[in-house]
């Protein structure tokens, strides 16, 4: 490979342009790497022709110096025209990213928690139900296990914490079962999570109770006269046997917004939309509404709907909420914080 270098002065901006000859198939071929004193990236562009038009040269150069793709829009399609109306050939496309990206790149930034309106000036409260309104993850990690040993996953050996918080929690049963059953089909990972439902339900009847506080922060909000929904990616079944379970079938009655039944369920924001509709609050307004969640799928969910969030640890660290945008994380509703934050603001 022969590496030589030189600048060129196109239409007053300066462009240094360093220019490698690739033995290819081809002894037409070269590769141009172009870098511009007004761009922090440098791009490289294919040439497939010995020489380009010099109106096409000054658009690359131009289009790579503002860091813009070539022919973006109507004024970059009008500078290559011809004198006599047609419109020249595009020139040769140089690629958006010839970098890779790094880690710092492709981090996602944690959003801004939202101040949490107390029950004076609150329109509504959305309650997620597993984990939430009372601890389900003990019945669902114990009834998961069998399941997993009777169809020898995970070599034998009951889950753990750590593979129910990354696999399991919060999420949907499709995507539960696409991923630990990927050689079923779809049919058969229905029957199986109906199956697994069905177990849970038995065992949940009789041992499920309230998180503590729950009572008193329903029994406050209804006072102020603040409406509440549940929110939940569970099936519609387990969410009325929930209620049922806890004594809240009554409390929540035409207010319980399935997951899976929206268009989208949780991570994404549709459930808690839907929810903000049954409290009759505008979803401008859903900034002075407050969600609790145990997940991060929850509070990534709830977050995107502009619902200030308070995480709630059942089952996750504290650090997994926050980093889905928890405005407040508290160990149970009687939790002196969220008394100082909700009840006494």
């Amino acid at each position: 490979m022969m590496i030589g270098a030189r600048s060129r002065s196109t239409d007053g901006l300066p462009v240094a342009r360093a220019v490698m000859e690739m033995e290819t198939g081809d002894p037409r071929r070269r590769a141009t790497r172009q870098v511009s004193p007004f761009c922090c990236r440098a791009r490289v562009a294919l040439l497939t022709r010995p020489r380009a038009p010099p109106r096409r040269m000054r658009a690359a150069a131009l289009a790579h110096a503002l860091n813009r793709p070539l022919l973006s829009s109507s004024l970059a399609s009008a500078a290559l025209r011809r004198p006599h109306g047609r419109v020249a050939r595009r020139a040769p496309r140089i690629f958006a990213r010839s970098v890779p990206l790094s880690v710092a790149d492709m981090a996602v930034e944690t959003p801004p928690p939202r101040a949490i309106p107390g029950l004076s000036s609150a329109r509504g409260l959305l309650f997620d139900m597993d984990g939430t309104m009372c601890d389900t993850d003990p019945i669902h990690m114990e009834v998961f296990s069998e399941l997993l040993l009777a169809h020898g996953k995970c070599g034998g050996v009951r889950i753990d914490d750590a593979f129910f918080r990354e696999k399991i929690a919060g999420r949907t049963n499709e995507d539960i079962f696409g991923d630990l059953f990927p050689e079923l089909t779809v049919p058969e990972r229905e029957t199986l999570w109906e199956k697994k439902e069905e177990d849970f339900r038995a065992l949940a009847r009789s041992k499920l109770e309230r998180l503590p506080g729950l009572t008193e922060l329903l029994d406050a909000a209804t006072a102020a006269r603040v409406p509440f929904v549940a929110v939940t990616n569970a099936p519609r079944p387990n969410a009325e046997l929930m209620l049922d379970a806890l004594g809240l079938a009554e409390a929540f009655a035409g207010r319980l917004v399935i997951g899976v039944e929206c268009e989208r369920a949780k991570p994404n924001p549709d459930p808690y939309l839907k929810g903000l509709d049954v409290l009759g609050v505008p979803r401008a307004d859903a900034a002075m509404c407050v969600a609790f969640e145990d997940s991060p799928t929850g509070c990534r969910a709830a977050v995107a709907a502009g619902v200030p969030t308070v995480g709630l640890l059942t089952a996750q660290p504290r650090e997994a909420l926050e980093k889905e945008g928890a405005s407040l994380c508290v160990e149970n509703f009687a939790d002196a914080e969220l008394a100082k934050r909700l009840i006494d603001a």
